[in-house]
C-alpha cells in the first residue's frame, strides 16, 4: 500500500487590526489627528515656492516693457537678459527646493525614524503595522506616491480612513503601515 501523507495545512494571515495595532504598539490616530502634522508638512513645503517667487518677482521686473509711438505702434523695450536669467533660475531652483524638502522629510526622515517634523511635533509615528517599526525610505516613497494619486480623486487616500475600520488611508493600506500616538518630542 501506498504510504500515508497529509495534506499541508494553509494558514491565511490577515493584516492586523486597529485592536491588535493598539494592543502592541499604542493608540491609533484619527482623521482630526493628522490634520495638524498634514499641515506642518505642508507649510515647510511652501519654503521651497519662497525662491519661486523671487524669481516670478525679478523676472517680472526684467522683462521690460513697451510704448506707442507717435504714429500708434507699439515698440518693446528688450529688459534684462540677466535678470531674466536670475528669474528662470530662481524658478527652476525652488523646485528642487520643494522635491528636496518632500524627499527628505516625507520619504527619508518618515520611513528611517517614523516621524515627519509634523508628525514629531504633534506626537506621532508612522508604523509598520505587524512589527511596529519604522516601514523604511522605501515603502515610504510607496506611500507617498499611492496618497498622490489617490488624492488626486477628492482627496480620497486621506478621507478613505473615515471609514477603513483601521483607519488606514489607502497608502497605509498599500505600505502596511498605520499612525500612532507617541509621546511629544
Amino acid at each position: 500500500p501506498a504510504p500515508l501523507t497529509a495534506a499541508p495545512i494553509v494558514v491565511q494571515v490577515a493584516a492586523p487590526s486597529l485592536p491588535s495595532v493598539e494592543h502592541h504598539f499604542g493608540p491609533g490616530t484619527t482623521f482630526a489627528d493628522r490634520i495638524v502634522p498634514g499641515l506642518i508638512d505642508a507649510a515647510l513645503n511652501l519654503i521651497g515656492l519662497i525662491p519661486m517667487i523671487i524669481g516670478i518677482i525679478i523676472m517680472a521686473t526684467s522683462a521690460g516693457g513697451g510704448s506707442y509711438d507717435s504714429y500708434g505702434n507699439y515698440q518693446y523695450d528688450g529688459g534684462s537678459g540677466a535678470g531674466m536669467a536670475v528669474g528662470l533660475v530662481l524658478l527652476f531652483g525652488s523646485f528642487a527646493v520643494f522635491f528636496g524638502i518632500w524627499l527628505w522629510n516625507r520619504v527619508f526622515k518618515l520611513g528611517r525614524t517614523g516621524q515627519s517634523v509634523g508628525k514629531k511635533i504633534a506626537g506621532q509615528k508612522l508604523i509598520n503595522t505587524t512589527s511596529g517599526q519604522p516601514i523604511g525610505a522605501g515603502q515610504s516613497f510607496v506611500r507617498e506616491v499611492i496618497h498622490g494619486l489617490a488624492n488626486q480623486v477628492v482627496y480620497l487616500s486621506y478621507l478613505w480612513m473615515l471609514w477603513d475600520s483601521n483607519r488606514q488611508t489607502l497608502g497605509d493600506m498599500v505600505a502596511k503601515s498605520t499612525v500612532i500616538k507617541v509621546p511629544k518630542a
